[in-house]
């Protein structure tokens, strides 16, 4: 539940009109610990060849914006990689609510439709927090605004003390603005549609996870042949 992800919805919630915002960045890395923008084409024509690796779509659904003071509600998480011949291959999908042991407020109910009802028998974070970093060990993360999901995953790794070591992600709103310029929306599901990807993103994790899967597939092949000009 990201900005350009949900915007007008959160953004007409919670900030101003007219309020500018940094562009995102295509690829993150961690350094000194702090998240360091990366300008293309340096993720895939300067390192490791992106086909060899492995990734992880992540996607958070949450109580809120601030990472500080919310909670996860919801996670999707979708490893994938690219096989000898550069196809998408989808290698397995973990999904479930969160109890966040706080109230859920209304203006974020009304984004994904996820209730207090609905998360009151799911685990809580510490309680899957060991299983979510075995997922995600050692896989460059990618999301739509990934720095929120990443965000808020780190802040719960941190609330249930398990480190979570995150190097590397990448980030399929950056990297659509290089690769599809001037669409008309970079909402992820609305941008799917127009270039003609499936589109599963309806404000729930793991349709958003996997959205965000194809449109990182879509992008970067796109992005590589400028490696190549």
């Amino acid at each position: 539940m990201t900005d350009e992800k949900s915007a007008p919805l959160w953004t007409s919630l919670f900030s101003g009109p007219g309020e500018s915002r940094t562009p995102p960045a295509p690829w993150y890395k961690k350094e000194d610990g702090c998240w360091k923008g990366l300008s293309w084409p340096v993720p895939a024509c300067d390192e490791e060849p992106w086909e060899e690796r492995r990734y992880i779509a992540l996607d958070v659904e949450t109580t809120g914006l601030n990472a500080e003071l919310e909670k996860i509600v919801e996670i999707a998480l979708v490893r994938f990689f690219f096989d000898r011949e550069g196809a998408l291959s989808e290698e397995d999908r973990f999904s479930t609510l969160i109890n966040p042991g706080v109230a859920i407020p209304v203006q974020a109910s009304r984004i994904h439709g996820i209730t207090e009802a609905d998360v009151a028998n799911a685990p809580r974070f510490g309680d899957i927090a060991q299983k979510i970093f075995d997922i995600c060990d050692r896989r460059v993360i990618v999301g739509h605004n990934v720095l929120f999901d990443v965000g808020f995953l780190e802040k719960e790794f941190e609330r249930a003390r398990v480190g979570a070591g995150f190097q590397e992600c990448a980030d399929t709103l950056g990297m659509a603005k290089l690769a599809f310029p001037s669409m008309p929306s970079y909402n992820l599901g609305k941008l799917a549609f127009t270039i003609g990807l499936q589109s599963d993103a309806q404000h729930r994790a793991l349709g958003d996870a996997l959205t965000c899967m194809r449109l990182f597939a879509a992008s970067i092949r796109i992005l590589t042949e400028k490696c190549r000009s």
